[in-house]
């Protein structure tokens, strides 16, 4: 059964270039939390920390808005499952092949990415399979590669975006901003929930502070919990299509995700720093960054080096973390973060190329398009 019709879909070169802009977010996050983590040294850098959610939070975003735009007409849902599963699957499999090498081969300690306790191997399992985000248990959420924690949300997006695209199609346009709002509620009502619970509410403890490895699995690794993010990505890419006029450039719009992901550090507990606080500003630049290629105006996004870079991004994401810990374990003893984040950066972008041109390309070319009929 064929999918619906896609909308009209335009080469936006920028969102590309954003891609990397939010994946060395990441990269910067762990590159903080490892370091502190191993030496103890520098815990400013952990302001960085908080780079990661938002790097996050805009690939589920951005990756609603993207799939919505560039569906095709006459796709199947088999077809669209089988084009996205070769084009994360193999890579994160040649990733996690590496790393169970470098930790139980050779013994190099694992990247936490965030974990308390160690990883199981029930946990590298169900994390070679992608289905670890599903057993929020401890051991098991963060086990593996534990940045690849983001493959099984995108894999459940996968699976419910074509019962999800014909229902967000239907929306009226006039009322398309009231659904945009109610999954920005949705996102908030994740940490308001669990704060609720956990009987810590605004204005009671400390702002930021830790989270809990149970709290960190509920309010951050749980697929449903960050559903609303890639439906509001998909309604993003209703109201692109639709010719809705972009208020807010893309430069005010970085500026506001910078205020608020500093303003939210200093007054709100660390559950509603995972999404909800810098959602609506994640939304209002990745509209901007689209809008810049439509009305043609300037962007460094689109640059050819961006556009590169935003080409290996996926590639660089599964194995920034490895190499982030592999070179402080053999190298890093008595580095600073600055030549830590220097070196691990240089090897991360090598590995990424070489992962994207042997395997993900190649895979893509023979694996995408499936079987010709007879």
């Amino acid at each position: 059964m064929a999918m619906s019709p896609a909308v009209t879909s335009t080469r936006l070169p920028s969102l590309t270039g954003l891609r990397f802009v939010a994946a060395f977010g990441v990269f910067l996050c762990h590159v903080a939390v490892f370091v502190v983590a191993q030496t103890g040294e520098w815990r400013q850098l952990m302001i960085l920390g908080l780079l990661g959610p938002v790097g996050v939070s805009l690939f589920f975003v951005l990756s609603g808005f993207v799939l919505t735009l560039s569906v095709r007409g006459t796709d199947t849902a088999r077809g669209f499952w089988r084009r996205r599963i070769v084009k994360i699957y193999p890579s994160h499999l040649v990733v996690w092949v590496l790393l169970m090498v470098l930790a139980h081969g050779i013994g190099m300690p694992r990247p936490s990415v965030g974990a308390v306790t160690a990883p199981t191997l029930p946990g590298d399992v169900a994390n070679a399979f992608l289905v670890q985000g599903l057993v929020p248990l401890p051991g098991i959420g963060l086990a593996g590669n534990g940045v690849a924690w983001s493959l099984t949300c995108e894999l459940v997006f996968y699976l419910l975006f074509p019962w999800l695209l014909p229902r967000v199609k239907r929306i009226p346009e006039r009322r398309l901003l009231v659904a945009a709002g109610i999954t920005v509620a949705a996102a908030w009502s994740v940490p308001l929930l669990l704060t609720a619970v956990n009987g810590t509410l605004f204005g009671q403890g400390p702002p930021g502070g830790q989270i809990s490895e149970q709290q960190l699995m509920f309010v951050y690794l749980f697929p449903l919990s960050r559903l609303p993010e890639f439906v509001l990505g998909m309604i993003l890419a209703r109201m692109h299509t639709g010719g809705r006029p972009v208020r807010v450039r893309a430069v005010a719009s970085a500026a506001l995700l910078c205020v608020t992901l500093l303003v939210g550090a200093a007054t709100l507990p660390t559950p509603f720093l995972m999404a909800a606080t810098t959602v609506v500003p994640v939304a209002l630049l990745i509209r901007a960054t689209a809008a810049l290629d439509v009305h043609a105006r300037r962007s460094l996004l689109r640059t050819p080096g961006m556009v590169f870079l935003g080409d290996i991004s996926y590639a660089f994401y599964l194995v920034h973390a490895t190499l982030i810990a592999a070179v402080l374990y053999y190298i890093g003893g008595g580095w600073g973060p600055a030549p830590v984040a220097a070196v691990s950066f240089a090897a991360a972008l090598g590995v990424a190329w070489l992962l994207y041109t042997h395997v993900e390309q190649p895979c893509m070319r023979r694996f995408a398009a499936g079987r010709p009929r007879p």
